[in-house]
């Protein structure tokens, strides 16, 4: 057996107990500490983001999504010798949640290499406790500063009165939304205007691919050097970035274009007073809301297939 192999396995072996955990009781491991590292809390991560962001060097802030690790994970299979193929659950899962397309065999491949490779020079790394999450950090991002991943999440901490006089791009779906939401903002955080401060909001518009929509674009990988070409001619200090599948990959070019990128995910639309059922009982999110805070109306076909309507 390789030491790959060997290495993969006594990971896999490690997060049984983490992975039968969730199974049974739905219950996340402790994000706190991370291979060896303690003290991983929220304050810690608020204060990790705004020290790159004060630093204003270029930087990727990035996380493992729960649908796209477990398709790394199963490239990471196949590269091993331990599958030939993709699962059909990993395999709907990328297109209905994550907006990955097509989603068979090879262009997983290519998916779960291109991650591997592109992704590797990402700054910081939130961590949710996943399944393998221990193992991908160490063999391919192990320096990477760990954060926790709802750190990023724009209502988490306060590190996002720092946008504060800076060119913001922002790259969702929901652009039309947030450009509406963000002429009235200072009625969205009555109680803590310092949340959306003023600054130059720049959009991109990401490709809505998730759920039953049928795609413009051939495959996942136009629409990304689409969108990497848009990137370049937009003059932007930093960026926030929640537009499913395409994310990380963005968040990292981004980088390496000079500039300043965090994964907000698919919280993006809150910093604007834009409400999605997931928040709906979070407390960071809930205690905002009031009458001027809308719902995206700029629905996926089947939005409420993806993951109960999260974002809707």
């Amino acid at each position: 057996m390789s030491k790959e192999r060997c290495t993969y396995d006594l990971y896999f072996l490690k997060n049984v107990p983490g992975a039968l955990r969730y199974k049974l009781a739905h219950k996340m491991k402790n994000c706190t500490r991370f291979r060896g590292q303690k003290g991983i809390s929220l304050d810690y991560s608020n204060e990790v983001l705004r020290s790159f962001i004060r630093a204003g060097k270029p930087f990727a802030a990035i996380h493992f999504g729960g649908t796209e690790l477990g398709a790394i994970n199963n490239y990471e299979k196949v590269r091993l010798g331990y599958r030939k193929n993709f699962k059909d659950s990993v395999k709907y899962s990328m297109k209905n949640n994550a907006g990955f397309y097509p989603a068979d065999d090879i262009h997983l491949r290519h998916y779960g290499e291109t991650w591997l490779k592109e992704c590797a020079n990402a700054d910081i790394l939130g961590i949710m406790g996943l399944h393998m999450e221990d193992y991908f950090q160490k063999k391919y991002l192990p320096k990477a500063k760990i954060i926790q991943y709802e750190g990023m999440e724009p209502l988490r901490g306060n590190w996002t009165e720092l946008l504060k006089g800076k060119k913001v791009l922002v790259i969702s779906p929901f652009t039309a939304e947030i450009e509406a939401q963000y002429q009235k903002r200072e009625k969205l955080f009555l109680d803590q205007p310092s949340i959306l401060p003023e600054f130059e909001l720049k959009v991109l518009t990401s490709p809505l691919t998730l759920g039953d929509e049928k795609p413009v674009l051939p495959t996942f990988f136009d629409g990304l050097d689409q969108m990497k070409e848009a990137i370049r001619g937009i003059d932007f200090d930093i960026a926030l970035v929640g537009c499913g599948a395409y994310t990380a990959f963005l968040c990292c070019f981004i980088k390496s274009i000079g500039k300043m990128a965090i994964e907000t995910g698919g919280a993006t639309p809150t910093l604007f007073g834009i409400m999605g059922k997931r928040w709906e009982k979070r407390e960071h999110v809930a205690k905002h809301v009031n009458s001027d805070w809308i719902r995206p109306y700029n629905k996926a076909a089947g939005f409420d297939k993806i993951e109960g309507g999260a974002y809707w």
